[in-house]
């Protein structure tokens, strides 16, 4: 269990590594830093959120572990 919670945060850091580098890239492109370019980016990961959040409910909901909703 012990190496279990290491590797959890090593990918913690590495996400956070990701993410950074990521932000920095985008950073570079000008048309990612203009009002359309933030827009698009903006619509692309309500989509992507969107998608992954119905994708996990249905798999929860196949799994007969559905979570409550308090």
């Amino acid at each position: 269990m012990k190496s279990i919670i290491w590797m959890e945060m090593l990918l913690l850091g590495a996400s956070v590594l990701i993410f950074r580098s990521l932000w920095a890239f985008l950073d570079t492109l000008a048309w990612a830093s203009g009002t359309v370019g933030l827009a698009v980016l903006l619509v692309v990961g309500l989509v992507a959120a969107v998608v992954a959040l119905r994708r996990i409910e249905t798999l929860s909901a196949k799994q007969g572990s559905k979570p409550k909703v308090e």
